[in-house]
């Protein structure tokens, strides 16, 4: 297939997109639709029957539910939907059980579980990015009828192709291993499903760069891509050699987790070994910058340690990825760090203060968190004997 061919495939790129949530409170209906309709197409319905009816005669990119509603949940809702619907699903509500996201993922196969309120800002960033999801998938289904109909050409041809295709498979299994853990991979493999696991204690490790807005000013696309690029590989390498596992890149942003997909007692010890590491890299990297005259990229990193669920999203794009309080958490620890060091929280303190040296900063105010105990990491303690 040519380039042309990927680009003329049809998508919602041209039009708003359109959108159904669900609430059977009829404020929460008008406040969404109020705050979105000038970004979105926005349908709306006052419970799950409606929404099946709506959705007979609507191609949406992505519906909202929330969970307890009468009759029908959202959970329900989402299991009653045809096969044919492959738009994003989302749960909208005011209860964050880990029983509940771990039904809604198992049974109704949830792109994101957010937890009311909700600030406008925020949910439009996970709004596009579901959208974004969503254009990816219906291209990859079109990619995909485009590789079927190539397969069955290649069934028919002579043994010396027989090799190129093996080694096609070869590299789609590399791909495979590349973006999900070796035991989830293995999983998928063999069940052609990967069940989502509660764990009660993992390590959630975040990096973002300070003043990347006006960095990203000062650089051309590909110098922004490349620099980027070059950083997130030596992280890459970093969390692996510290027995992390990488989650994902969001923009400028890092995430990683340890304890994950096997459990193990060290998680919180190998992600403040990593995260110094990750800052040496950096203190090496402005130290070449500075003598090439180039503004330092500051980094500021963050880790929260507490119970969390991992597993598979997505049908035909997989992704590995993390929910729970203790995802939200370490994402505001980050935030509320400073640049070039470590910002920690109260419990990762608790699994690592043996082993390595903590300047205890009181509580801090944390987005929506309240005031939360946090250190700064100095040093390693020097263990002898």
């Amino acid at each position: 297939m040519t380039l042309e061919q990927v680009v003329s495939i049809p998508t919602q790129a041209s039009e708003k997109p359109a959108i159904l949530y669900i609430d059977d409170e009829e404020d929460n209906l008008v406040v969404f639709k109020s705050a979105f309709r000038r970004h979105y197409n926005v349908h709306t319905a006052k419970s799950g029957e409606e929404g099946l009816e709506i959705l007979k005669s609507l191609d949406a990119s992505l519906v909202i539910t929330d969970q307890r509603m009468p009759k029908m949940t959202g959970v329900q809702f989402l299991k009653n939907l045809p096969e044919d619907k492959d738009m994003i699903r989302m749960i909208l509500t005011g209860y964050s059980d880990m029983e509940s996201i771990v039904e809604a993922i198992n049974t109704g196969q949830v792109y994101r579980y957010i937890v009311k309120p909700w600030e406008k800002e925020e949910l439009k960033i996970t709004l596009d990015n579901a959208i974004e999801a969503f254009q990816l998938r219906r291209t990859n289904k079109h990619l995909i009828h485009e590789l079927q109909e190539a397969n069955e050409v290649l069934e028919q041809k002579v043994e010396e192709r027989t090799e190129q295709v093996n080694r096609q498979k070869e590299e789609i299994e590399k791909l495979l291993l590349n973006i999900l853990p070796v035991e989830v991979a293995n999983e998928l493999k063999e069940k052609g499903a990967a069940t989502p696991r509660f764990y009660e204690s993992a390590t959630v490790l975040f990096t973002d760069f300070v003043g990347f807005t006006s960095i990203a000013e000062g650089l051309s696309p590909n110098e922004l891509v490349s620099e980027l690029n070059n950083c997130f590989l030596a992280f890459d390498s970093i969390i692996e050699k510290n027995n992390l596992e990488k989650i994902k890149t969001i923009g400028d942003a890092y995430m990683c987790a340890g304890g994950l997909p096997v459990s193990n007692e060290t998680h919180a010890v190998d992600a403040i070994l990593a995260a110094i590491e990750i800052q040496d890299h950096m203190e090496r990297l402005n130290e070449e910058r500075k003598a090439q005259g180039l503004v330092p990229w500051t980094l500021r990193i963050g880790i929260h340690t507490g119970p969390l669920v991992a597993g598979v999203v997505g049908r035909k794009k997989f992704a590995y990825d993390i929910w729970g309080d203790t995802v939200n958490l370490a994402s505001r620890i980050e935030s509320s760090g400073e640049g070039g060091k470590i910002n920690i929280s109260e419990t990762t303190f608790e699994a690592v203060k043996e082993w390595f040296s903590c300047l205890y900063r009181g509580k801090v105010p944390a987005k929506n968190k309240g005031e939360v105990d946090m250190y700064f990491v100095q040093s390693r303690i020097n263990r002898r004997g």
